[in-house]
């Protein structure tokens, strides 16, 4: 039988405009993946007012992968609070604007814009889309004004926050990763596995390298995982729960 951890009572979840940001509170505060500035303005409300935090207490953001619904509120939290941010290294060609992520097939491109049509989302609002910096967006080599502090290696530990650990799991796109936390065998899943249609996948949509994110998964079956945070969809909980995610 699973139970809410206590891990679980300091993760607050901001349903965005596209995908999930997550609210982690500690002595200082992670905010791990910002979609839209909406979305960042949404992100500063829950400190305010359901965490009683000082919008300051933000000291790490952390970007899963470098996707437009999951980096373009990036400027408007570091302008805010003064938190750092944090990718992996892969990901610094598409955050720096020197390179684009590559644009998907044009099977992957048909049943993504199919699924957001179905969803209708993105939603970005008039002022996200005169102030985003339209990073993220595959084809388009244009990245976030912030810089970068930390670039981030498999197996590292998030700096100042030893309890969670970086598991790098390319597919999906080539800098994208996880982060997990042993002692309370919870995984923040980024867009590598989500939660469609009520049940856990490995994510079908605009993957890179379908090879690469099965292996990924596998990969990720060695944790010991309980709870699940995805970054699209509702958190999923069970016991050894990457054991039923759908390929």
């Amino acid at each position: 039988m699973i139970v809410n951890s206590p891990l679980h009572s300091r993760i607050n979840i901001i349903t965005g405009r596209a995908s999930s940001s997550y609210i982690i509170s500690s002595p200082s505060i992670i905010v791990v993946d910002v979609g839209f500035p909406s979305d960042a303005k949404a992100i500063l409300t829950c400190v305010r007012s359901t965490l009683g935090r000082d919008i300051k207490d933000i000291k790490l953001i952390v970007l899963t992968h470098s996707h437009f619904d999951h980096v373009n509120g990036v400027d408007y939290l570091v302008d805010k609070t003064g938190a750092t941010v944090a990718a992996h290294t892969n990901a610094q060609k598409y955050l720096t604007g020197k390179g684009s992520i590559p644009i998907a097939s044009w099977h992957d491109s048909k049943e993504f814009l199919l699924f957001l049509l179905r969803h209708s989302f993105p939603r970005p609002s008039m002022l996200d889309v005169a102030s985003m910096p339209r990073a993220g967006i595959p084809g388009i080599a244009k990245g976030i004004r912030s810089k970068v502090t930390h670039w981030l290696a498999d197996r590292q530990n998030l700096p100042n926050h030893p309890e969670w650990e970086v598991i790098y799991t390319p597919g999906h796109t080539d800098d994208s990763i996880c982060l997990y936390n042993s002692q309370h065998k919870t995984l923040i899943s980024g867009d590598t596995i989500i939660n469609l249609y009520g049940c856990l996948r490995l994510n079908p949509l605009l993957k890179q390298d379908r090879k690469a994110l099965l292996e990924s998964l596998e990969k990720l079956k060695q944790l010991h995982v309980d709870y699940v945070y995805p970054g699209w969809g509702s958190p999923v909980f069970g016991k050894d729960v990457l054991d039923s995610v759908y390929i």
